[in-house]
């Protein structure tokens, strides 16, 4: 087995790219890819915001890119993603959405949650 996420991985995704993987039910996982073969973003599971291979953020389920236009190289976008590293998670303020559009557009906002996200009514 490969030291390299790129080499263990079937598909690599451009920096920047945002990826997506339905988690249960009608709740999808979002993150980052940075262009070598992993992924950065925040879960329950590892509590905060992770840079990991596409294994662990997929979970065995198919991966989807999601084509959004941030005005920004994907290059920055993971400069912007990696400089949140560490940050912890939390379902209502800072889940997998918040982070990615916080990453995107400086605003983290979960659409999954509706009017239960708590920073919808917030300036950030």
């Amino acid at each position: 087995m490969s030291d390299y996420p790129f080499e263990r991985t079937a598909t690599v995704y451009p920096a920047g790219t945002i990826l997506q993987v339905k988690a249960f039910g009608f709740v999808t996982h979002y993150g980052i890819s940075t262009g070598y073969g992993t992924v950065i973003h925040t879960s329950a599971r590892f509590g905060r915001v992770e840079e990991t291979d596409m294994a662990d953020f997929s979970q065995g389920k198919s991966v989807k890119a999601v084509h959004l236009s941030a005005g920004i190289s994907g290059a920055e976008l993971v400069a912007r993603a990696r400089s949140r590293k560490g940050d912890r998670y939390n379902v209502l303020i800072n889940n997998c959405e918040h982070f990615v559009t916080w990453v995107m557009e400086g605003k983290g906002r979960s659409a999954q949650l509706g009017p239960l996200d708590a920073r919808r009514l917030s300036r950030d």
